[in-house]
């Protein structure tokens, strides 16, 4: 009896030896075969790197994340296209993604920002907190998520030409592969721009629209010639200015070669005349057209301050009804 209760015991701890010891294989297996992932990723992005078409420099290029995340860290990330003569340079970058879903990564890119393209447009611009969602499948990425807050920064549009400021305290980008169509929605949560001495009053913006036969741009980048000979349907252009003033633009429309637009448009205006008296004081210029065009838009709704109307767009030419009220420069 003696005997039997002495090997109950032994058994029991024999059994949590080797648990023990098989617990410690597995840690030590998955912790060589994290940190040799690791190294053949790092490998990968240098590669990717070095043999990109468009030269891409990452700092202090780093992959970390053990036990359970792994992610690529650069100190700065900088971007060189000699064929568009574009140049930007960036702060810190920062990814990581689950080891049991590695195709679903999440970024965070520090500021400031500084983008050059020949000859001489430049973007300055810097944000609060700037991070993505990345999500790749088998053969390339489906979907991509920006979201951003305290942008601000100057657009110079060239030599000479006066820059443009501006500031955004919340916006959001979403781009996911539809078959063989590109979805896209952008939203700017209090968007004020500023021209020399003239100011926007801060209004929020919002593009929802897809483009035909443009889903593998995630993957490589839209063509050099955007937006040019592209089509699509313009699901909604919204923006609004407070106390109910609103402007809604949505319907089918293509971009020729030449970058001339054409299609077919709903317009809805809530408050046409405070909508009017914005676009007056934010772009003097246009005064007489918009004067113009608000006293049609009520000649055609039945004078109201509420209006819905539809604008055919013919090669660049807009045309309220049967009358040639815009002309729209080459995209």
């Amino acid at each position: 009896m003696t005997s039997t209760n002495g090997a109950a015991p032994s058994r029991i701890a024999r059994r949590f030896w080797f648990l023990g010891l098989g617990v410690a294989v597995v840690v030590a297996v998955y912790t060589a075969a994290w940190f040799y992932g690791a190294d053949r990723l790092k490998a990968v992005v240098r590669g990717q790197l070095s043999d990109a078409s468009v030269a891409v420099a990452c700092t202090g290029l780093d992959v970390r994340g053990y036990p359970f995340r792994i992610g690529v860290f650069c100190d700065s990330l900088g971007l060189d296209d000699s064929r568009t003569g574009t140049s930007a340079s960036f702060g810190a970058l920062r990814s990581a993604a689950q080891v049991y879903r590695p195709g679903h990564a999440v970024v965070e890119l520090d500021g400031p920002a500084q983008v050059r393209v020949a000859p001489d447009l430049s973007l300055d611009a810097d944000w609060d907190l700037l991070h993505a969602s990345v999500v790749a499948g088998t053969a390339a990425l489906e979907r991509v998520s920006v979201a951003y807050d305290a942008l601000r920064g100057t657009f110079t549009p060239g030599m000479g030409r006066t820059p443009l400021t501006f500031t955004v305290r919340h916006g959001e980008m979403h781009t996911r592969e539809n078959g063989a169509v590109l979805d896209a929605a952008l939203s700017l949560t209090g968007l004020e721009l500023k021209v020399a001495d003239t100011a926007v009053p801060s209004l929020d913006a919002a593009v929802d629209l897809s483009i035909e036969g443009a889903a593998g741009w995630l993957a490589s980048g839209p063509p050099e010639n955007v937006p040019r000979d592209t089509k699509g349907e313009l699901r909604r252009f919204g923006l609004d200015f407070g106390n109910g003033n609103t402007a809604v633009l949505s319907g089918p429309y293509a971009i020729d070669e030449d970058g001339l637009l054409s299609g077919h448009f709903e317009v809805r205006v809530n408050g046409i005349d405070s909508v009017r008296d914005l676009v007056k004081r934010a772009f003097p210029e246009l005064a007489d057209t918009a004067d113009s065009v608000t006293q049609t838009i009520r000649g055609l709704s039945g004078g109201s301050d509420d209006a819905r109307v539809r604008l055919k767009v013919d090669d660049g030419v807009v045309y309220l009804g049967f009358i040639p009220i815009a002309a729209i420069p080459p995209l």
